[in-house]
């Protein structure tokens, strides 16, 4: 009851706050909303470096939050500056130019070791770099495409969270009120049928709602919408699985404390980080962004 009642409170809180600052502060491609993915950027990366890295110092924790908040800050800032690029030249292309910078970086300890012995050390070092460069890293940067969008970005943006946020809410409440069937998936065994499906419904619905939601904005393309809900739906599981793995492999239940009701940072986004791609690619792919 406890928990029920935390995450109703932290809810309701933070919906209006979101929905506020989406509407009412556009200025600077809705900085406060950009400037909170970056804190969640931070938080993400911190936490999955203690994750991946328990042995990790201070100096690894700087280089996870570089390399997972450099993509977003990278995306925001060329989205700002270049209002009548399209996404592959504000988006596409910074990430592209990142990831063949980051390789090439990581590239040089290895063709040029200290001696033998450091190499698998050194490949390990790179491949957490390349998870935090990736997971929260690019997949943060739909989010900031989103805000920089010319028309209705708050909006949009209201509404992805919504199609997100639905899921995770339903699929809880579900879960924890007429969750029998448990034991479906191997790194969750918590989780129901009955959550999954009222959770893949919520997101559908509310992927739906969005023309009655946001007129101005939203077409009424019933296919494309049915196939936007339900993309991100199962997105939204597989990004709350994802994660569940990782703390599984690191033997921790929560990836950490800060967020009331929910665990740490990453715990509250990583349904957001494998929703958001599907979201804003498929509306791209439609025309809605650009």
């Amino acid at each position: 009851m406890k928990n029920f009642l935390t995450r109703i409170t932290f809810v309701s809180i933070s919906v209006p706050v979101l929905f506020a600052l989406a509407i009412l502060v556009p200025f600077m491609n809705h900085a406060p909303i950009a400037f909170l993915i970056f804190i969640f950027t931070v938080g993400s990366s911190i936490e999955l470096r203690k994750m991946m890295e328990p042995a990790g110092g201070s100096s690894r924790t700087i280089e996870a939050v570089l390399l997972g908040t450099l993509p977003s800050l990278i995306v925001y800032v060329t989205r700002l500056l270049s209002t009548d690029s399209g996404l592959t030249t504000t988006w596409l292309a910074p990430l592209a130019a990142v990831a063949m910078v980051a390789f090439l970086a990581s590239s040089v300890p290895m063709a040029l070791p200290r001696n033998v012995e450091t190499i698998p050390a050194t490949i390990h070092r790179a491949s957490a770099n390349a998870f935090y460069l990736i997971y929260p890293g690019f997949l943060s940067t739909p989010i900031i495409v989103i805000l920089g969008n010319p028309e209705g970005a708050g909006y949009i943006l209201v509404w992805f969270a919504l199609i997100a946020f639905g899921n995770d809410s339903l699929a809880w409440l579900a879960g924890v009120t007429l969750g029998k069937k448990r034991g479906i998936f191997a790194v969750s065994p918590n989780k129901s049928l009955e959550g999954l499906i009222a959770g893949i419904a919520g997101s559908l619905a509310f992927a739906l709602a969005g023309p009655f939601l946001f007129p101005s904005y939203i077409p009424r393309n019933w296919l494309l919408l049915t196939v936007l809900g339900f993309s991100c739906g199962v997105a939204v599981v597989l990004g709350d699985l994802f994660e569940s793995a990782i703390k599984r492999s690191a033997g921790v239940k929560d990836s950490g404390s800060i967020v009331p009701g929910r665990g740490g940072v990453l715990d509250s986004f990583d349904s957001i980080l494998f929703a958001a791609p599907v979201f804003t690619g498929i509306l791209a792919w439609a025309g809605i962004l650009s």
